[in-house]
């Protein structure tokens, strides 16, 4: 079964994938960048799904990571060299977190935290930019760039509109979608820098 879902905060991710293997249904493999996931039936459902947010300076330190958690009996289900989250699956055991101490929790919310900071000051950039002109986006009709288009009468008008339409909805709805996501990210960033300071 596959299923596409986009998520910003890491921590509502893994709930999910957790939510869903309860349900019978486990994650085997992650397409992070384009929100794919695909799921088998579960043979159990004493398993456990953790994701870890990690990056590296090299190949041999991803492979020595990886090779360190399946050491511990982790499986890993998602995530590369080049992708910040990475997704692990486990039995029940006992021994079901990747963090054992306050120390290792409190790392892994600084790499979260600095990483949803970085994202929210991007789009705030992108905002920043794509809202300079701000009139052009104050309604759907300005995203409309055909000279004389609204002067159009019949299947000249029809023809023209239709031609044009998604690319006047692409326009207009970028920024808007660009606006929604840094907010997103935004709330994110707040909510892990609150954990953060809990733990410090």
């Amino acid at each position: 079964m596959k299923k596409i879902k986009l998520f910003v905060d890491a921590h509502k991710q893994e709930k999910w994938l957790n939510e869903m293997l309860q349900q019978g249904w486990v994650c085997k493999k992650v397409h992070t960048l384009l929100g794919i996931y695909y799921f088998k039936k579960a043979d159990t459902l004493d398993q456990v799904i953790r994701l870890d947010f990690q990056t590296f300076k090299s190949e041999e330190m991803y492979q020595q990571y990886i090779q360190l958690h399946e050491d511990f009996g982790w499986e890993h289900i998602g995530g590369s060299r080049w992708s910040s989250l990475q997704y692990w699956l486990k039995p029940i055991n006992g021994l079901d977190e990747l963090y054992s101490d306050n120390a290792s929790e409190k790392s892994h919310l600084q790499r979260l935290t600095k990483s949803y900071g970085e994202s929210t000051l991007l789009f705030l950039i992108l905002t920043m930019i794509f809202f300079k002109n701000a009139s052009q986006f104050s309604s759907l009709k300005s995203a409309y760039f055909t000279p004389g288009l609204w002067d159009r009468e019949g299947t000249d008008f029809l023809l023209a509109f239709l031609f044009e339409t998604p690319f006047a909805l692409l326009r207009f709805g970028s920024p808007w979608l660009v606006l929604i996501t840094g907010i997103a990210f935004m709330t994110t960033y707040v909510k892990y820098k609150k954990l953060l300071d809990k733990t410090a």
